[in-house]
């Protein structure tokens, strides 16, 4: 049960970056620039979520 849940967990920006080593801005020019795709968003405040397939794609964008 734990390995499900730690997959199926979501992340906010700050942490985010804090785990890749990168700063907030750099994980938001990569948005803007299109290196990774828009996460998506809680519906009551529209913050991005992020989730270990996103982490994922970050990596992959950051090894290029």
């Amino acid at each position: 049960m734990t390995r499900n849940r730690e997959h199926n967990r979501q992340y906010r920006s700050a942490q985010v970056a804090k785990i890749l080593g990168v700063s907030s801005r750099t994980l938001y020019r990569m948005l803007a620039d299109g290196r990774i795709s828009e996460p998506m968003r809680n519906p009551q405040n529209q913050y991005r979520v992020w989730t270990e397939v996103d982490l994922q794609q970050i990596r992959e964008a950051l090894n290029k």
